[in-house]
């Protein structure tokens, strides 16, 4: 992928599931790259696996997404190891999902700021390099609740809607920097918030897992569900040269569930 060897990338949360594709696929074409995730023998194990499968040392850390002080530190260590930061992959936790009035003040709080305060403070941070360099890339990875909100998702429609609505505002700021900013609404991608959502359905409905699969399946016109590495091959073009007249765009990777234009 033209031009991302030697590039120095934060992805957040990136020790599982959506994070750790994305991590696999861009260290392959040789970015270097900064993570982090609350625990520990995740982080561990994230870098075992990334060293197995390309080779790469990844500047792995022990951070929480929801606090200030712990993104601060992720970017100090960021600037520490490899100088200054090319790109951004802003990737989360999982929001719960319930219904609007079970959830609490602590709940929207909790995500507030481990949703859309986080995007916000690294996107503030990271930009000052790329301000200077006068390049650089910015992705959030968010849903297609986005494009096609859903029941019980209060949390994910609303806040991932205002995290593209941000890359928007940031990709016309950002212009004349020579900065992309986009946004990526998935789909079905299956990993353990997915199998978690299927489990809750299936206990909440009295039908087995393998029923809410087919379901979801019967929902995508490509009938499978993705894989991480997919959502990666995405992030690595739009970080890279190819996409240098992207930005402010929102692009789905769903095997075609969302039907609107």
């Amino acid at each position: 992928m033209e031009g991302l060897r030697g590039k120095n990338g934060i992805v957040c949360a990136g020790s599982t599931g959506i994070g750790k594709g994305v991590i696999s696929v861009l260290t392959k074409y040789g970015a270097n790259i900064t993570t982090f995730s609350r625990n520990r023998d995740k982080v561990e194990r994230l870098k075992t696996a990334i060293m197995e499968e390309s080779g790469s040392e990844i500047n792995a850390i022990v951070a929480d997404l929801s606090k200030k002080d712990d993104l601060v530190r992720v970017v100090d260590s960021a600037h520490d190891k490899y100088g200054k930061i090319d790109f951004l992959v802003m990737n989360y936790g999982d929001p719960r999902v319930d219904p609007f009035m079970d959830l609490n003040d602590s709940d929207w709080d909790y995500n507030i700021e481990m949703i859309l305060k986080s995007t916000v403070r690294m996107s503030g941070m990271c930009a000052e390099d790329m301000i200077k360099s006068r390049d650089g890339r910015i992705v959030y990875i968010t849903s297609m609740t986005t494009k096609n909100p859903l029941q019980n998702f209060a949390i994910s429609n609303s806040l991932r809607s205002a995290v593209v609505a941000l890359g928007k505002t940031l990709s016309m700021e950002f212009g004349k920097y020579n900065i992309t900013v986009n946004s990526i609404s998935q789909g079905y991608f299956y990993t353990q918030r997915l199998k978690n959502i299927i489990e809750k359905r299936s206990v909440n409905s009295g039908k087995k897992t393998e029923e809410i699969e087919a379901e979801l399946r019967a929902e995508i016109p490509l009938g499978r569900f993705g894989n991480p590495e997919e959502i990666g091959n995405l992030v690595a073009f739009l970080c890279s040269g190819l996409a240098s007249y992207i930005s402010g765009t929102n692009i789905q990777i769903d095997g075609g569930a969302v039907k609107s234009i």
